[in-house]
This record gives C-alpha cells, sequence and structure tokens, in this order.
C-alpha cells in the first residue's frame, strides 16, 4: 500500500500546486530532495520533522532543536515510527535509526550554539561597561593630571628662587608626561578586539596617518594597492606607532618606505627607515610591555592589533642602517584585488 505523506495527512494544502501553496509557500518538506524516499515517502514528506522551516498548526517550526519536542507528539510521526519499529522491532540498521541519531546531535549542537550566542551576547554587554567605565575613568584620570601639571607650575614660578622645590617640580613633569601617555594608550589598548576584523589596504590606512606625522615622508609601493589584508580595525594605530617609532629612535630619520613581497610564508610588509636602526641585542625587546625610554608601549600594542588575526611583527634591519620591519601577513588573511 502507498505511503501516505505528511501534507496528504495533514491536508495543509502546502505541497507544490497545493490549495495553500499560493498564500502560504510551499512547504520545505515537500520539495527537500536529499530525503527523497525516506521511510517510504516523496521528498521529505516522511521525514517532515527532519526539515528546518515546515508550517504545522498554522505555525512556522524553525530550527530541529525547536521543532522536534513537538514533532514527537505529532500523531504523523507517531505513525511513521510506529510502522517502521513494525518491520525493524531492535531497529539496529534501519536508516530510521540512524535519522534518530542524527536529529539527535543536531538538537545538542543547537543547544550548544544558543548558549554559546547567550554567552556571547553577555561578554558584549560586559564589554561595552567596561569600556564605559574605562572611558570614564581615563578622562577623569587626565583632567587631574592637567591640574597636577598646573599646580607645579604655579609651584615653579611661586619658589623660583628654591632650587630644592625646583629641582622636584622638575621630577614630577616628566612622571606626569609618562601617565598622560598611559592613559591615552589604554584608549587604544581597551578596544582590541572589539569590532570584528575587516579586509584593509595598506596604502588606505597609511593615508589616514599622514597628518598625524609631522617631518616625515612615508612612501608606500604602488604594488601595495593591489593586496588587502584581513585584520584588526586599529590597523592604523600599527603603522601610526612604527611612525612615532622611527621619530621618538631614529634620530635622524626623515623617510620611511614601505613596500610588499608575496612568498612562500604568506604576504610580507616592509617598513624600512632611514634611522640609526635597532641594535641586535633589542630587536625583540623592543615589543615587550614598559621597554624603551618612554612608556614603553607602542611596539607592544602594534604586536598585540596583529596577532589578534595570527599576523606577526619583527625587527630585521641592519644595525646603523635604518631600522626594518616585517610584518608577515600568513596565507588566507591577505588577498589579491583587482
Amino acid at each position: 500500500m502507498k505511503k501516505k505523506n505528511c501534507w496528504e495527512v495533514k491536508m495543509c494544502g502546502r505541497e507544490p500546486a497545493g490549495a495553500n501553496a499560493s498564500e502560504l509557500g510551499v512547504c520545505p518538506a515537500a520539495t527537500e530532495t536529499r530525503i527523497n524516499d525516506v521511510n517510504g515517502g516523496r521528498n521529505g514528506g516522511r521525514a517532515c520533522w527532519a526539515v528546518a522551516g515546515t508550517m504545522c498548526g498554522g505555525k512556522i517550526q524553525g530550527t530541529y532543536a525547536s521543532k522536534i519536542a513537538s514533532c514527537r507528539t505529532c500523531e504523523f510521526f507517531q505513525s511513521v515510527h510506529q510502522d517502521l519499529v513494525s518491520l525493524d522491532p531492535d531497529r539496529s540498521g534501519h536508516p530510521s535509526r540512524i535519522l534518530d541519531l542524527v536529529l539527535e546531535r543536531t538538537i545538542a549542537l543547537e543547544h550548544e550554539i544558543e548558549q554559546r550566542k547567550q554567552a556571547e551576547e553577555a561578554l558584549t554587554q560586559a564589554n561595552k561597561k567596561l569600556n564605559l567605565l574605562s572611558s570614564i575613568t581615563r578622562h577623569d584620570m587626565l583632567n587631574k593630571l592637567t591640574s597636577i601639571g598646573l599646580l607645579t607650575e604655579l609651584m615653579n614660578q611661586k619658589y623660583a628662587g628654591n632650587p630644592d622645590i625646583s629641582a622636584y617640580v622638575k621630577k614630577i613633569d616628566p612622571l606626569i608626561r609618562d601617565l598622560e601617555e598611559m592613559a591615552w594608550f589604554t584608549g587604544d589598548y581597551q578596544d582590541l578586539g572589539i569590532h570584528a576584523p575587516a579586509w584593509q589596504r595598506i596604502p588606505d590606512v597609511i593615508a589616514g596617518i599622514r597628518s598625524w606625522i609631522r617631518g616625515l615622508i612615508i612612501e608606500t609601493d604602488p604594488d601595495l594597492a593591489g593586496y588587502e589584508i584581513f585584520s584588526d580595525r586599529l590597523l592604523s594605530k600599527v603603522f601610526y606607532n612604527l611612525a612615532d617609532n622611527a621619530n621618538r629612535h631614529g634620530e635622524h630619520v626623515s623617510r620611511i618606505r614601505v613596500h610588499g613581497v608575496c612568498t612562500p610564508g604568506g604576504y610580507v610588509i616592509i617598513w624600512e627607515d632611514d634611522g640609526v636602526g635597532v641594535p641586535a641585542s633589542e630587536k625583540e625587546k623592543i615589543f615587550s610591555k614598559g621597554h624603551g625610554r618612554n612608556t614603553g608601549l607602542g611596539l607592544f600594542i602594534v604586536r598585540e592589533i596583529l596577532t589578534i588575526t595570527g599576523i606577526s611583527i619583527r625587527e630585521t634591519g641592519v644595525p646603523g642602517t635604518g631600522a626594518r620591519f616585517e610584518i608577515l601577513v600568513p596565507e588566507g588573511s591577505y588577498r589579491q584585488i583587482r
């Protein structure tokens, strides 16, 4: 005897050319060819519980996890399974058992995905609140540092003839500047990884920082325009900090050249200046937090930003002939554009 499909039993009229197909749309169970003939039905007609987006009882049935509970109480579902059990009592090798296992695993995965989404949303909200708190705290701290700076200036004026007080004020001033730089650094660091990475063109990023850099000529090779790299949206901070590092430590840097080359290991972006370079003993230390004559945070945050998307950086210049930074973008994180 011919086995009936779900739309024939439920009489929903959503099969192709059915009474309600034009108004409600054709049910996915009636057109899902990948499970055609499963349990003896046409397309998904006798395995409709395995198809998302079906419409039973006038309501759209969504994912497997959300619909399977109601499907198991459906008379049609129970009827099909009863037929299968009667044909194969232990169900050891029947396709229905395999389908059940797939459904159970799918349900578990969907619940896990839903829990992860909820956890990610909670983390996102927590990060937003922490960022807001950090921003307010940093703003207040900078205001207080400004006030301290004004007070030390007034003290210096009032006690100009007192060498002891003047000496103390001179020691306080650089500490205030260091604290201010650290406060600004926290503003950069709190945004790491907050926004999804994006495909970016190096010439565009460098063009955006030219107004921040004074007295430096940055030349970009035309070939760079033919590539995009997938990186954190703070990529501009990478190149700004590299330029700022050249200004601070290169002593006589006047020109920077940026070019790229494809290698077996990935796409390498090369940043070269004409300064004094980096001593061999310092090449790795310069990326450490706190290393350097100032706050020691510039190159540290450069590496942190790049590693978010698996990009690495190292210094390979010859001391005395200028600094040379090689930024290695791995396969999959760069692409050639037309």
